[in-house]
């Protein structure tokens, strides 16, 4: 069983851009820190976004969906391409890799306003829920199973040389991801704007 505990910092503005272990095709705003642990993410220009998860750089389309590439480091920075958009069903995002998997797909379905349903398929299978706890707070929770399928999906019998076949994978692992998200910018303008020589009421509010 494979526990995967993160605690990340990203703008309440914007959500995390993976689910629960796959990535979309959206990328942090610029100056969008996520840190805390096996997490540290930055977004480096308004599609662009650097850090554990390895690189990513997304391409906006007119019709709302977006289309990135990247590399993911938790993966030994093989390559991936995601493409994601909305449908009336929730937000879907479809990838391609060379490693763990080749095929994913994870989906973002908005129950309410602070709950949302994920739910990927790759080498395996998993679901979870996105909780939006308080402003810039979100907790995501979600177990699965997976197999490592590259490893014997194909078969050959040398011995034989006229028997080739498929063999599926059996043994599956199981695994479980809890993820505790708040969200800041690194370059929020200050609070106060108090200029030198105002005078200052202590009755009247701060700007």
């Amino acid at each position: 069983m494979i526990i995967s505990c993160a605690l990340s910092l990203s703008a309440g503005k914007a959500a995390p851009t993976w689910l629960l272990t796959v990535p979309t095709a959206e990328v942090l705003p610029k100056d969008q820190l996520n840190i805390g642990i096996m997490h540290l993410d930055l977004g480096i220009s308004g599609n662009i976004e650097a850090g554990l998860h390895g690189l990513k750089y997304s391409i906006s389309n007119p019709d709302g969906s977006k289309l990135a590439f990247g590399a993911s480091l938790f993966s030994g920075l093989y390559p991936y391409a995601v493409y994601t958009n909305n449908y009336d069903f929730g937000r879907l995002s479809l990838g391609l890799t060379i490693f763990p998997y080749f095929i994913f797909a994870g989906l973002e379905k908005q129950l309410t306003p602070e709950i949302s349903l994920l739910a990927e398929l790759h080498n395996g299978a998993a679901v979870g829920v996105r909780n939006k706890l308080a402003k810039d707070w979100v907790l995501d929770f979600g177990a699965g199973f997976s197999a490592y399928s590259y490893k014997n999906l194909f078969f050959v019998d040398y011995a034989n040389t006229d028997y080739y076949s498929f063999k599926f994978p059996a043994n599956f692992s199981v695994f479980m991801v809890l993820a505790l998200c708040y969200s800041f910018n690194i370059r929020e303008e200050p609070l106060s704007s108090v200029k030198p020589g105002d005078k200052l009421n202590p009755a009247d509010p701060v700007k």
